[in-house]
């Protein structure tokens, strides 16, 4: 009998470019600049300049988080930058969508949900607790921070549905990238990864998953939803019905562009700014573009 014959297939969710991308963008802008902020009040602004260009090694805007990691030293400073981080963040800034709760009950009818982030476990749980649940930022963050320490891993609901949200630092600060990563996260949720999906918006991630023998399905263009996948095939395919509306409007997750790097600095260098006018003045740049 083969180690597989009792694993089943689940669908692999990524919270940023599934869930995030249908909200609004001031959310994104918002959350880079207290992650940058945050992160300056930990050994200060001079030495988080100085450090910042390894964060293209550590993954780029994906790899925030391990990169933080690094930056902080330890899990004692690591734990405290993370939970300033979800204190000072306004969930109320993503929009609920109804029409994507009724999108990932259909999907659910194909296996079992796992929301894989390479953000954090508490960041993804609340992401998903805004847009499918209309919950609001106060009760989120109170649930959130009762403890000394973030969850490292949390359970979220579709109706009776229980999904696992799996953070960064729940798959041993590894991102998606790694493909060494994927092995334990299957174990773990006790699913067979050939037959398997992944959602994903970052070609890289569905390079990775393909290389793995998964279903992977690119979701960040709008093509991959009209009409063909990138990749193996369309998510019409898979779910074997028309998408939702809301799925028809997506544009590429968070709409336009940002360039992470010379925000990060423009926060930095800028501190007198405030944070709406500094979000507001990106946001007008990059619409000029």
């Amino acid at each position: 009998m083969s180690k597989n014959d009792n694993k089943k297939g689940i669908v692999v969710i990524d919270i940023d470019g599934v869930i995030n991308s249908y909200s609004n963008r001031r959310f994104y802008l918002s959350f880079v600049y207290k992650s940058i902020k945050n992160l300056a009040k930990v050994h200060g602004r001079k030495k988080l300049l100085k450090e910042l260009p390894k964060i293209k090694k550590s993954g780029g805007p994906n790899g925030l988080f391990k990169f933080a990691r690094e930056y902080c030293g330890d899990d004692k400073k690591f734990d405290e930058y993370c939970k300033n981080l979800v204190k000072s963040l306004n969930f109320n800034l993503i929009a609920p969508d109804p029409s994507l709760k009724e999108f990932m009950r259909r999907l659910g009818k194909h296996g079992d949900i796992v929301i894989r982030s390479d953000g954090l476990s508490a960041i993804a749980g609340a992401a998903w607790q805004r847009v499918i649940h209309d919950i609001p930022s106060d009760k989120i963050k109170e649930n959130l921070l009762y403890g000394e320490k973030l969850p490292s891993q949390m359970t979220v609901f579709l109706g009776n549905k229980k999904i696992p949200v799996s953070g960064i630092e729940d798959n041993n600060m590894q991102l998606k990238t790694d493909i060494k990563s994927w092995h334990p996260f299957f174990d773990k949720h006790n699913a067979c990864i050939e037959e398997s999906v992944l959602l994903d918006d970052s070609k890289n991630n569905i390079k990775v998953a393909q290389q793995l023998g998964m279903t992977a399905v690119h979701i960040s263009k709008l093509d991959s939803f009209l009409e063909k996948s990138l990749f193996k095939c369309s998510l019409s395919d898979i779910l074997g019905t028309k998408m939702s509306k809301t799925l028809k409007r997506c544009q590429i997750a968070y709409g336009q562009k940002v360039d992470v790097k010379t925000l990060f600095r423009s926060i930095l260098e800028k501190q007198n700014n405030s944070e709406e006018d500094l979000i507001i003045h990106k946001y007008k740049s990059d619409k000029s573009k």
